[in-house]
C-alpha cells in the first residue's frame, strides 16, 4: 500500500498554501460571464457530443483521516480517462489511466500499479474512494446512471446522487462556466459518507 504517512505529510505541509490559493481563486470568481437560460434536453444533447475534453483546476480533499489540496488535470477521450494530481510545486501525487481494459496508477514514489478496476486501485493504494467510471460524465454535468438528479433555474444539473455498491455518492454543482458552450461546471462538491471532495475547474478544453 502507498506510504500514506509520507503522502499525507507532504500534502499537509501545503495546507496553508492550498487555503490561500483557494481564497484567491474564489475571490476571482466574482467576475463571471452572464448566466443564460438553456433547455435541458438541448443541453443534455450537447454534453453527450463531448467525446473528448480536458479539465484543469484544483481539488480539495477532506476526510477524518486526511486533508490535502492539489492541482487537478482530468482528460477524457473515447478510449480512456486520465487523472493527474500534482502538488503546488508540480510534483506528481497520483497519475491514473483507466480504460475498458483496466487501470494503471503511478504513485507519489513513482511506482506503477495495475488493476482491472480503477476505483478499487485508487482506494487500495491511497485510501481515497472515487467513482472513477462515473466521473467522465459527472464532471461535465451529465447525470449518467444517477439514481436521482435535480436541475437549477438555468436547466443545468444542480445535484445528483447514486449508490454504488454500499456507497452513496452525492454531487452538488455550485456554479457553471457560462462563457463556454455548452455551459460546464465550475465548482462542484462530491461527497460520500465523511469524505468530501471540492473540485474547482478554471479551464475547459473540448472537442
Amino acid at each position: 500500500m502507498m506510504n500514506l504517512s509520507v503522502f499525507g505529510s507532504r500534502l499537509r505541509s501545503q495546507r496553508l498554501l492550498s487555503a490561500s490559493f483557494l481564497v484567491a481563486l474564489l475571490a476571482g470568481c466574482a467576475q463571471q460571464a452572464p448566466v443564460t437560460q438553456t433547455d435541458w434536453q438541448t443541453h443534455q444533447y450537447s454534453l453527450n457530443q463531448l467525446k473528448q475534453y480536458q479539465a484543469k483546476g484544483k481539488l480539495g480533499y477532506k476526510s477524518p483521516e486526511l486533508r490535502f489540496g492539489a492541482n487537478l488535470l482530468w482528460q477524457t477521450t473515447p478510449e480512456k480517462d486520465q487523472l493527474l494530481l500534482t502538488n503546488f510545486l508540480g510534483s506528481t501525487l497520483l497519475k491514473l489511466e483507466a480504460s475498458a481494459q483496466g487501470a494503471t496508477l503511478i504513485d507519489n514514489q513513482g511506482k506503477r500499479h495495475s488493476s482491472k478496476d480503477a476505483a478499487s486501485l485508487v482506494k487500495g493504494l491511497t485510501g481515497i474512494a472515487l467513482p472513477i467510471e462515473q466521473m467522465r460524465d459527472w464532471l461535465i454535468g451529465l447525470p449518467t446512471a444517477a439514481d436521482t438528479f435535480q436541475l437549477n433555474e438555468q436547466n443545468t444539473v444542480s445535484y445528483l446522487a447514486k449508490t454504488i455498491g454500499n456507497q452513496t455518492w452525492e454531487m452538488e454543482y455550485q456554479s457553471y462556466d457560462h462563457s463556454h458552450y455548452p455551459a460546464l461546471p465550475k465548482k462542484m462538491i462530491l461527497s460520500q459518507d465523511q469524505q468530501r471532495i471540492t473540485l474547482i475547474i478554471h479551464s475547459w478544453t473540448t472537442k
